[in-house]
């Protein structure tokens, strides 16, 4: 009997140890399956590590981007547009890790649980964008041999029209080179020093936690801190809000920053986006950050004019600026309009997603200060027939250096509702190069 009982413990042992293969199997096939039927040496889709195999990739248009045909995985005829597009489509060999045809490459290759990346088709799954084409070889032109990128989205339905990176190169050649960061989307994946533009949210904190129009302080071609002089490019004497934004007075807003307090500019730039990691379609974006826990004053002071360590991810600061021209609700911006089956079948749509970053009073003070500086400061000649709303940064980055560029805002009309952010780097004042680059991609628009 002992050995009969002892026997009935072993086939049990071995029964259960058995199910719990099965039970750990499907659950290694359940979680890592997905990974395994896109691996590059599945024949199916890909052949020598290039892909060959997926549905189609159009923009705004029905214009081809990508597609296969005859087991070959082709881009658009013009290089322009292929050059211009890469960076948001992907390449063959998954370089481009933000690319449609890697973050997407499961759905593109029409993969399920049961059947793999097999289909009686032959066909995977298709990709309608939201970007125009043709509006990105323009902002991929206007950049030119510059290294940066520029952003443009629908402020009151989040469709980004515009995702434009340089340097670039054709996807249809394999070989192309690593240097420069060329693989890189600037637009979702890069930081940068924000110079000026960072004012937008000192100015955003102190219209929320002050009486703002009340503020005034002194510059002397700056401010001194901590016994050192915080400069400014400009001698405006005691100056306000409204007059400091649309001359940039680096001290007005460094001493703004110290009246607001470190706690409280930092609460500001987290609720408009700072600290976190936002995604775009799933895909994440790299984070801004803004970080003054251990700054002492002067540093906290240029923090708040956007130096110091503050750094702003393009995707993030834009959706920020669309919020200021929506009355203060942000329209998360994406970029796929839908996923439809070989059939034709809507598989997923775009839907919004919106977050209240500021009171509609707030947005509107803001606006009118942002209208102001292009009137008044860059002028509406750069941008005929538009009511652009606009700052312009200048990053400083190093000694030895040359800045970065940067423009950001809104046109403030119903039926052009476009807000936009332009990055050149190493390109000297942001009312220079990025400001010559937005008017003519905006005149494209």
């Amino acid at each position: 009997m002992k050995w009969l009982k002892h026997r009935s413990l072993i086939i049990i042992s071995v029964v259960v140890l058995f199910l719990a293969g099965i039970l750990l199997h499907s659950a290694r096939i359940a979680l890592y399956y997905e990974d395994w039927a896109t691996y590059p040496t599945n024949k199916h889709i890909f052949d020598q590590g290039l892909l060959v195999k997926a549905g189609e990739i159009t923009d705004s248009k029905g214009t081809f981007l990508a597609y296969t045909e005859n087991e070959t995985r082709k881009y658009n005829s013009n290089v322009d547009i292929r050059k211009a597009t890469v960076h948001t489509v992907g390449d063959l060999k998954g370089f481009v890790s933000t690319g449609m045809q890697s973050a997407y490459l499961s759905t593109l290759a029409g993969y399920d649980l049961v059947n793999g990346v097999f289909n009686i088709s032959g066909k995977g799954n298709n990709i309608a964008l939201t970007l125009d084409s043709s509006l990105c070889v323009s902002a991929t032109k206007a950049l030119g041999s510059r290294s940066g990128t520029v952003g443009i989205y629908n402020y009151k339905t989040g469709e980004i029209v515009c995702i434009a990176n340089t340097p670039t190169f054709d996807p249809i050649e394999v070989t192309a080179p690593r240097g420069d960061g060329v693989y890189v989307n600037r637009f979702l994946s890069g930081v940068y020093a924000p110079g000026s533009i960072f004012k937008l949210v000192t100015t955003l904190s102190a219209l929320e936690n002050t009486k703002a129009e009340e503020l005034c302080f002194s510059c002397n071609y700056g401010v001194d801190i901590m016994g050192e002089k915080l400069t400014c490019m400009g001698m405006h004497g005691d100056i306000k809000i409204e007059k400091a934004l649309v001359h940039s007075c680096n001290a007005f807003f460094a001493q703004t920053a110290l009246t607001l307090g470190r706690s409280t500019l930092t609460k500001t730039a987290e609720k408009v986006g700072f600290n976190k990691t936002l995604k775009m379609d799933g895909i994440e974006c790299a984070q801004s950050k803004y970080n003054v826990s251990e700054a002492n004053d002067i540093d906290f002071g240029w923090s708040g004019i956007g130096q110091q360590n503050d750094l702003v991810n393009p995707y993030q600061y834009l959706s920020f600026v669309g919020a200021i021209a929506n009355g203060g609700e942000g329209i998360s911006p994406f970029v796929i309009n839908k996923i439809t089956s070989p059939k034709g079948v809507t598989l997923k749509s775009s839907s919004k997603s919106k977050t209240t970053l500021m009171s509609e009073e707030n947005a509107q003070k803001l606006k009118t200060m942002m209208r102001s500086n292009v009137k008044e400061n860059y002028g509406d000649y750069r941008f005929p027939g538009l009511e652009v709303c606009g700052k312009t940064g200048t990053a400083e980055i190093g000694k030895n250096a040359t800045p970065h560029s940067l423009f950001v805002g809104f046109i403030d009309s119903e039926d052009k509702p476009y807000a936009f952010i332009v990055v050149v780097e190493n390109s000297g004042a942001g009312s220079g190069t990025a400001l010559s680059v937005a008017s003519k991609v905006l005149a494209a628009l």
